[in-house]
């Protein structure tokens, strides 16, 4: 059974739509800071979409603006790291067309970042990553610490982006730079909060994410977690280095979000959870509903 069918499937169970609204979220403009109602909901007539490339790698379009999350557009082959690409992305870089800015968890692992998504960033308007990022990288990489704000403005439109904690392994290890990972919200005026994860295995880093944005902006509107229980006995003694299908489903019910996209489940070698045990591991938790649909991957879905 496919990912498409298993998701179906789930939420006729549920007796829910998947692309079905779950009520309203409110955010806020990032200059006040305090939970508003104003721009919370995804408006009727902005797009608010997602597509799946493969992998981490997706593009959003928000507010107008279109971002692109940890780009990989390798074909499959296998890394130095001793990681393998077992399936290409659903179309290459020259299919991307306009991208306003690059939202990069970390640039030390293949699974995040390849060859061709390092050739990609050097002509992109705007990276944001880990300082650490910025120093292997170069001046291309705009650093940002954990709470920092930057800002993404166009003619409509201004993106407020802030750089958030992830911990890129269980509760209490510390990588080092090797682990150095961010994840990102987005938020402002007009747009639907979202919470990007990154590569964060912690329930615990998610919730205390969550309840700073939820006190300081307002209730988040769509989580993108990256799942798939991602391990290699290289690292922490093949402990998960990405959420758990059970973590990502008690990250989305604690957050409570609209809608929750899940990525980072395939393309690589290196997951060993599955989008069907991602699905049940929602129904259990009674979230299944909030689940949005990815395939077929390359395909636009409307999160609006």
């Amino acid at each position: 059974m496919n990912r498409s069918t298993l998701l179906r499937a789930a939420v006729a169970a549920a007796g829910v739509s998947l692309l079905a609204a779950c009520g309203g979220n409110a955010s806020a403009d990032g200059e006040e800071k305090k939970p508003s109602s104003a721009g919370s909901t995804p408006s009727a007539t902005a797009a608010f979409t997602v597509t799946h490339v493969g992998g981490p790698t997706a593009v959003l379009e928000i507010a107008g603006q279109r971002i692109l999350i940890d780009p990989t557009f390798d074909a499959p082959k296998k890394y130095k790291s001793g990681m393998s690409k077992i399936k290409g992305p659903a179309f290459g870089p020259e299919k991307l067309g306009k991208i306003d800015a690059v939202l990069l968890s970390h640039d030390q692992h293949d699974d995040n970042l390849d060859g061709k998504g390092r050739e990609l960033l050097k002509d992109m308007p705007v990276v944001f990553s880990t300082p650490g990022a910025h120093k292997r990288l170069g001046d291309h990489i705009t650093p940002m610490k954990s709470w920092e704000e930057r800002e993404l403005k166009s003619a409509d439109s201004t993106i407020k982006v802030t750089a958030v904690p992830a911990l890129h392994g269980p509760d209490g290890v510390d990588r080092g730079a090797d682990g150095e990972v961010t994840g990102f919200v987005l938020s402002g005026k007009g747009v639907p909060t979202t919470y990007i994860s990154g590569d964060n295995a912690s329930v615990k880093v998610a919730k205390q994410v969550g309840d700073r944005i939820k006190k300081d902006i307002g209730a988040i509107d769509t989580a993108i977690l990256f799942a798939g229980a991602a391990r290699t006995p290289a690292i922490l003694d093949n402990a998960p280095l990405t959420l758990t299908s059970k973590n990502a489903a008690l990250v989305a019910k604690d957050l409570n979000p609209r809608k929750v996209v899940p990525i980072h489940t395939d393309s690589w070698d290196i997951y060993s959870e599955d989008i069907k045990s991602l699905v049940k591991a929602f129904e259990e938790q009674g979230v299944d509903g909030k689940l949005v649909d990815l395939e077929p991957a390359g395909e636009k879905k409307n999160l609006a």
